[in-house]
């Protein structure tokens, strides 16, 4: 072989083995830089079409957040994991711990999960009227939460060469990388939205701190007020009533109405009586009577009163002494245990 057939026979081996090198590099780092805004490693590209379309799932929320007025159902609203009530007692027969009763609900009311709807009422002498200035609706809002899909491959991914291999662990990597940016922007999101409605309560509450009735109150009317509220005629399964009271009845016509009541219930073996006035709406409610005992009230004989015809109106009760060395949350729990056996609102 003469010296220019050497030469040429050289540089066919040396191009060979650079082609061979260069793909061999290309396989074995398959992440080179990514265009704008595109998280996938470039090898996708050369996957099958499934692999350049795979992306990390977002489920489970909604774009509902804020607050609405208490008997207000706005457009668009989420139908919440759960709804709590609060109704305090901020009558003269109260008052002796009416404030810390109801600082006790703000703040607890601040704690609640984002995906728990909350409002408090305040019970008073017009608690049937629109006047009594309860605390505006807190909506319930549920962020969603990322998850990292299975390959398109899965679950026995066989790649047929180092550079798929490769592709398959970059991209593996690329969609924790994406599904962790995605819940730290959801913490963030969470933050804002919890420090809104703690922001939101807190000026309800300074404005509503020195509201006081006037003397005779209506239990009677605010159990009305609470069977006309949306989250207790949509799903009373999935609404808890907590009530901070005496639990006297002190409007003059109502206390009689609930004396008679219970005078029949009595004699009828504690069996109800039909009455025309017992508040319509409140089967399937759980309530919770957080009785306050004072000096000077039966607190027995009223709480009997009322769990018999909130009973008889078809509600859950529990009824229970008050006490602040007990937190809100621990009265709770029992309703709160059994959420994902209550049925959801129909529609």
């Amino acid at each position: 072989m003469n010296a220019g057939g050497i030469i040429a026979t050289a540089s066919g081996f040396l191009i060979a083995a650079l082609g061979v090198g260069a793909l061999t590099l290309w396989q074995s780092e398959p992440q080179a830089a990514a265009e704008d805004g595109e998280w996938r490693p470039p090898c996708v590209q050369r996957l099958h079409r499934d692999f350049r379309t795979i992306d990390v799932s977002l489920g489970g929320g909604d774009g509902s957040s804020g607050s609405a007025q208490a008997g207000d159902a706005p457009a668009g609203s989420t139908t919440a994991q759960h709804t709590i009530l609060f109704g305090v007692d901020r009558s003269p027969s109260n008052r002796e711990v009416s404030d810390e009763q109801f600082d006790a609900v703000v703040d607890h009311s601040k704690s609640l999960p984002l995906d728990i709807a909350a409002g408090i009422l305040l019970i008073s002498d017009r608690s049937d009227r629109s006047s009594t200035p309860d605390m505006p609706m807190e909506l319930a809002s549920r962020l969603p939460t990322a998850t990292v899909p299975p390959l398109p491959c899965a679950p026995d991914c066989q790649p047929r060469s180092l550079f798929e291999q490769h592709c398959y662990e970059r991209l593996e990597e690329a969609l924790e990388t994406r599904a962790s940016s995605m819940s730290d922007e959801s913490a963030r999101r969470r933050k804002e939205l919890v420090d809104a409605r703690s922001q939101r309560i807190d000026a309800w509450a300074r404005e509503a701190r020195d509201y006081t009735p006037k003397p005779g109150t209506s239990l009677l009317a605010f159990f009305a007020k609470v069977a006309d509220l949306p989250p207790v005629i949509g799903s009373p399964a999935r609404t808890t009533l907590v009530v901070l009271s005496d639990l006297e009845e002190a409007r003059t016509g109502d206390r009689r109405k609930l004396e008679g009541f219970y005078a029949k219930y009595r004699a009828k073996g504690e069996l109800c009586p039909e009455v025309e006035w017992l508040p319509r709406g409140l089967a399937g409610l759980d309530v919770l009577l957080l009785q306050t005992h004072t000096d000077g009230i039966n607190a027995e004989l009223w709480g009997q009163r009322w769990e018999a015809l909130l009973g008889c109106a078809g509600a859950h009760v529990r009824r229970q002494r008050y006490s602040a060395a007990v937190s809100l949350g621990d009265y709770l729990a029992p309703s709160l245990a059994g959420l994902a056996e209550a049925p959801m609102a129909e529609g």
